[in-house]
């Protein structure tokens, strides 16, 4: 009788133990739901023609909160580093920089930082019309990734870095009678 007993304390234990699996099992993992959710909001903001500019600020808040919840999670870089793409194509320059700065300063592996960099060159010359900045980064990026694929396209920025259309043209044509 003292061995049913002792056998039954172990079923009684084994059952108890599957039954908490079990339903630890069904609970779902708070990061799991929010990248879920991030995935299906991306989908819905892509498929879109245009860009509406409250969804996509939407969108940078949502990834911008994920970073901040999970700064040690591999998405974080990423996340961030499209927040800063849709903040740059909502010409909101000065945010995408502060995330391109926080991709550089929080996650320097990221395989993007050197886009990153260029990015940030790109947005002061284009979105701030803040040129002297501009030269500084694209001059940092050549010599930081001088083997880049960018590299040649900060080179030809800031060749062409200030000049007016007019000039652009004429140093085209200029090129042309050379060739």
């Amino acid at each position: 009788m003292h061995f049913k007993i002792k056998n039954m304390k172990n079923i009684l234990f084994l059952t108890l133990l599957v039954s908490m699996l079990v339903v630890s099992s069904c609970k779902q993992d708070p990061r799991a739901i929010k990248v879920k959710e991030i995935t299906e909001f991306e989908k819905q903001l892509y498929e879109a023609k245009t860009l509406d500019r409250k969804k996509g600020m939407d969108m940078i808040d949502i990834y911008s909160d994920f970073s901040k919840e999970y700064p040690k999670d591999s998405l974080s870089a990423k996340y961030l580093f499209k927040a800063a793409e849709v903040a740059m194509n909502l010409q909101l320059g000065s945010q995408s920089i502060y995330f391109y700065d926080k991709v550089m300063a929080s996650y320097p592996d990221f395989y993007k930082v050197p886009e990153c960099l260029f990015l940030k060159a790109f947005i002061f010359e284009n979105q701030l019309e803040n040129l002297e900045k501009a030269e500084t980064y694209y001059k940092q990026f050549i010599k930081e990734y001088p083997n880049h694929a960018l590299a040649k396209d900060a080179e030809a920025s800031l060749n062409y870095l200030g000049k007016s259309p007019e000039e652009l043209v004429k140093m085209f044509q200029e090129m042309n009678k050379e060739e």
